[in-house]
């Protein structure tokens, strides 16, 4: 069963987390912001974001709302606030670290291909750079879970990796080969399946999604894409 976890000082020293954040926080900060701002301007409330590693993406929201316990009987927000927002993240350690960078935002320790929340609890899912690491079969089940928690209406914001479109782009898929080479040997073996399967937008039609916007970033060869499910009827 998650639990809101109780702050503890050496949390926010956690060392990964402040590697993570040295490493990669200025490289994302205009796509975190693009991101809250698709959020912000549509309303899209209640927000979890998956994958949420150090949470760097909900720092600064704090929702007017906590979450005691998500228990399999109680797993929707509670409170009548209309911003509530939720990181969610399989690593224990990420998600101390995040809770404690980030006081009054929810975290909980979590799969995200088995959410404990109820179907059509949220209004948008958010997944940055969380798909392309992961095997087909893991993927699947992070989008059907992700469409099973969306309401009516509701968005999915995906930032991942495109195959190139253009020159910069095709750089720009170099300096993320590079980078990714530096990771596991099964996340660059993902990776690069990943894109063998057509990218971000592979994915996403493969998962029962259906972009309804995109923002293509041709310097790290990526894209910014707002999905529904293609369940949805108009």
């Amino acid at each position: 069963m998650p639990l809101m976890l109780p702050r503890r000082p050496k949390d926010f020293w956690y060392l990964p987390g402040l590697l993570y954040d040295l490493a990669f926080s200025g490289m994302f900060r205009r796509l975190r912001k693009y991101l809250a701002h698709i959020i912000e301007k549509e309303g899209l409330y209640p927000w979890l974001d998956v994958c949420s590693g150090t949470g760097a993406q909900l720092r600064g929201r704090v929702p007017a709302v906590r979450i005691p316990d998500l228990g399999s009987n109680a797993s929707e927000f509670e409170g009548r606030s209309n911003k509530q927002v939720c990181g969610l993240d399989l690593s224990f350690g990420f998600v101390r670290y995040a809770a404690a960078r980030a006081p009054g935002v929810p975290f909980v320790c979590g799969d995200a291909a088995r959410l404990p929340f109820r179907d059509n609890s949220m209004r948008a899912v958010s997944v940055s750079f969380g798909l392309h690491d992961k095997s087909s079969e893991l993927r699947s089940g992070i989008l059907q879970e992700a469409r099973r928690v969306l309401g009516q209406g509701g968005s999915l914001i995906a930032v991942d990796f495109e195959n190139p479109w253009n020159a910069k782009s095709r750089l720009g898929a170099l300096f993320v080969r590079a980078i990714e080479r530096l990771a596991s040997g099964e996340h660059y073996r993902n990776g690069r399946e990943f894109l063998r399967k057509g990218g971000l937008r592979g994915c996403l039609r493969e998962g029962g999604f259906v972009e309804i916007s995109r923002r293509n970033v041709a310097t790290g060869s990526l894209v910014i894409a707002v999905a529904r499910s293609t369940s949805e009827r108009p």
